[in-house]
Parts: C-alpha cells; structure tokens; sequence
C-alpha cells in the first residue's frame, strides 16, 4: 500500500514539473528541479518498495505449508517450533500454555503445554498460517 502511495505521488511530481515546462509556469529552475528529482526518487522507491512487499506476501510460511498439506502436528514443541519458522513470535508461559503473537505484536494464540487433540491443532495450525486470531473478543 505504501509503494502504491510512493508511486502515485511520484507520478505526480512528474507530472507537475511536466505541465509547468509545457505552459511556461516555472517559477524558477531550481524549484522546477528539485520537484522533479523528488517525483523520479519517489517512483523508484516506490516500485522497489511495491516489488518487495508483492515478494513477501507470495512467500508462503511453514504453517501455511502444513495446514495446505493436511500433516498431523500434536507434539505443542513441534507447533512452537512452526510457529517461530513462521515469524511469529513466542512468549510467555501462563496456565494454558506459550502465548504465541503476530508480526504487530498482538496476541494470536496460546500452545497448549500438553498434547493437543486434532481439533485444537487444527484451530492453532489455521491461526497460525492465516494470521487472524480465532479468540472472541468484547465489542
């Protein structure tokens, strides 16, 4: 989003400068020049920005992977282990379990300390390769 954004105002910036030159509204050479550079640096920024945010989201994560190949996972150090292959990050230990949260910081999941019933695995396995937390949460 912030590539498209860079590029847009980059365009723009071009665009600007163009449409003085051609109507002779320059208000001075210098400031005609800087305005363009900054929409030249603004676009190639932005493309490289765009290129490499389109590269990461292609790349799918471990859980994804698992989830897609219907694999079996009930051993809750084997699920940690994805969950960090993953880029998710593990914290603490309470009660039930690892609290596990997302790339913002916000709390996805926990990892039971036991083992895990197919049905439980199945939910940790989806948050974790959707990033969207299944807990309800008070409007």
């Amino acid at each position: 989003m912030l590539g498209l954004l860079m590029i847009i105002a980059g365009v723009l910036f071009i665009a600007n400068f163009s449409v003085s030159k051609l109507t002779g509204n320059v208000i001075g050479e210098n400031v005609a020049v800087a305005t363009s550079s900054l929409g030249f640096i603004l676009l190639i920024a932005g493309i490289a920005l765009f290129i490499v945010s389109t590269e990461s989201r292609l790349e799918k994560t471990l859980a994804q992977k698992i989830k897609e190949s219907g694999k079996i996972v009930d051993n809750p150090s084997e699920i940690i282990r994805i969950a960090r292959k993953s880029g998710y990050t593990i914290g603490e230990q309470v009660k039930e379990g690892t609290k596990v949260y997302d790339f913002q910081g916000r709390y996805l999941t926990v990892i039971p300390r036991h083992n895990i019933s197919p049905g439980t695995y199945r939910g940790i396995i989806k948050t974790l390769a959707t990033g969207e937390s299944t807990f309800r949460r008070s409007a």
